[in-house]
């Protein structure tokens, strides 16, 4: 019996059922099945599988490349994409996250062996590397000063300690930024924001909305609560990658 966990993120029930018999008939025992983007990073959360197998076209707010993404974020894992679609568009939509392969539908027994162990096999041969390229690029930062930012305030640049900013918030072509001592209102898109401050402490949960996520005292579905006593609503198309960036327990 092999020992490696896998994940299948599939809303077809038949081709889930098909692609997990599969598996089974190679001696792979640790099998889950996600039907959803909200289930599969709860079973993420509780399992870290050591390989995906993922449809691009899910029902729901995500479909699969922009799971991958939010996975990505959450652990280093192959992603193996399962898909009746050869457009080159969603192709190059895919490249983004460097998924380990591809899988046309309709399959057979012998596409999904060969890539099972060809992934897994590379993944074996090849822990330690990605670890290590992956905890290099989130710790490290290419400015100077990693723990504040510099806002231009009057003539001066003032500087902001990153745990000082409590939200973003977009109005039109401005952006305000709510911080412990002042706020500050400048000429800023949020996709500029979001590139200038550290993904690992703050992310978009709105369109209009950055929130640092050392400020987040409770939440639900919808909304955000901080300790400074704002509320943020969150939007729909957000909350897979907000619920991704935290550390939760749930009941199930």
């Amino acid at each position: 019996m092999k020992e490696e966990r896998i994940l299948i993120v599939e809303d077809d029930p038949s081709i889930a059922e098909n692609i997990e018999e599969i598996l089974e008939l190679l001696d792979y025992i640790n099998i889950d099945i996600a039907n959803s983007a909200n289930q599969a990073i709860k079973v993420i959360k509780k399992y870290r599988p050591d390989l995906i197998f993922m449809d691009i076209k899910l029902k729901g707010d995500k479909d699969g490349i922009e799971l991958g993404e939010i996975i990505k974020q959450m652990i280093d894992v192959p992603i193996v994409y399962v898909t009746s679609y050869s457009d080159p568009t969603i192709i190059e939509r895919a490249k983004r996250i460097n998924p380990a392969g591809f899988i046309v539908k309709p399959f057979n027994t012998n596409d999904i062996h060969a890539m099972v162990e060809i992934v897994l096999y590379n993944k074996r041969t090849r822990p330690s590397s990605s670890e290590s390229v992956s905890s290099k690029s989130s710790s490290e930062s290419p400015y100077l000063v990693n723990d504040a930012v510099y806002i231009k305030a009057d003539n001066a640049f003032e500087r902001v300690d990153y745990e000082d900013i409590y939200y973003v918030e977009a109005n039109g072509n401005m952006v305000t930024i709510f911080t412990k001592h002042r706020n500050y209102i400048i000429r800023k898109s949020m996709k500029d924001m979001e590139e200038k401050l550290p993904s690992n402490l703050f992310l978009r949960v709105q369109k209009s909305f950055i929130v640092q996520l050392g400020q987040i005292e409770n939440f639900s579905t919808k909304e955000i609560n901080l300790k400074m006593g704002a509320s943020v609503q969150v939007g729909r198309q957000y909350y897979n990658s907000f619920l991704a960036k935290l550390n939760t327990i749930t009941e199930s």
